[in-house]
């Protein structure tokens, strides 16, 4: 048992807390399941996108050096001739095989590779050029890019405390560690806001080369609304992230807070938390 200022509390029960966990799980796996809704468009219209490739392909090739980016050693790989060619590097790669149908690309900044697919995907490389410049070009949006991976761990670490740890009293002094469970929700979410950032200027700097670069005014604008589409798929995963962290924190903390018993007791100190 706990008291606190004259109250006692007592320590819920192991089936309260499983209880929790699994209920708090389900949610956060429902919650995470509506990605789908954000990234649909997204696809649908990447695939739209492959019979008009040809319109996009020698923009895309006279953007890298319009950039600049040639001459600091950024190169495209086209992913049809390279079959076996493996993404490194990073622990969260993106499937090769998504980026060999045409429906993905990448920016790999240890190897300044843009990586597509150029019979399908050349809708996509403008914007992977964009995130060669915030690596190459930029100390705050190199920075952001930096902080793409921790944030994702961060991220996950807040799901972890959400599911796992237990909170004190509702009423009881709280230290460093009980503010960041009281939070992990909030965290999670901004622990997501580098990425979304660092991909909304990847998308702004692909937008402003393909002007540059000559591509067609009728063009550019389904360029907007294409990485438009895309950085909605970000800005709902840190979204549904964050509320998935949110709802799983509220529902372990209703299972698993201990219960105030409305007795008072007079062995406990007031104003102070201890287990009696």
């Amino acid at each position: 048992m706990y008291s606190y200022d004259g109250n006692i509390y007592v320590p819920r029960s192991e089936g309260d807390a499983l209880k929790g966990f699994i209920l708090a799980s389900a949610a956060s796996s429902a919650i995470m399941g509506t990605m789908p809704l954000f990234t649909k468009p997204f696809t649908r219209q990447i695939k739209r996108e492959h019979a008009n490739n040809s319109l996009y392909r020698d923009t895309l090739i006279k953007a890298l050096d319009v950039s600049g980016l040639r001459e600091k050693g950024v190169r495209i790989l086209d992913t049809q001739f390279t079959l076996s060619d493996k993404l490194i590097a990073d622990p969260k790669q993106i499937i090769d095989k998504d980026i060999k149908a045409g429906v993905n690309a990448c920016y790999i900044p240890t190897r300044k590779v843009v990586k597509l697919n150029a019979d399908k995907a050349c809708i996509s490389g403008f914007h992977e050029l964009g995130h060669a410049m915030n690596n190459l070009k930029g100390k705050l949006s190199n920075l952001l890019q930096k902080c793409r991976y921790p944030g994702y761990t961060l991220a996950g670490l807040m799901g972890t405390v959400a599911l796992f740890s237990t909170p004190k009293p509702k009423d009881a002094p709280k230290n460093l560690e009980d503010h960041v469970r009281d939070n992990c929700g909030k965290i999670a979410f901004i622990a997501m806001l580098p990425t979304v950032a660092e991909e909304a200027l990847a998308s702004h700097r692909g937008i402003k080369l393909a002007k540059k670069s000559g591509l067609d005014k009728s063009l550019i604008k389904n360029l907007k609304k294409f990485y438009t589409k895309a950085l909605l798929t970000y800005a709902g995963n840190a979204a549904a992230t964050g509320l998935a962290v949110f709802a799983a924190a509220k529902i372990t903390e209703h299972f698993t807070r201990p219960k105030k018993v409305n007795v008072q007791s007079s062995l406990a100190q007031p104003h102070f938390y201890q287990e009696v």
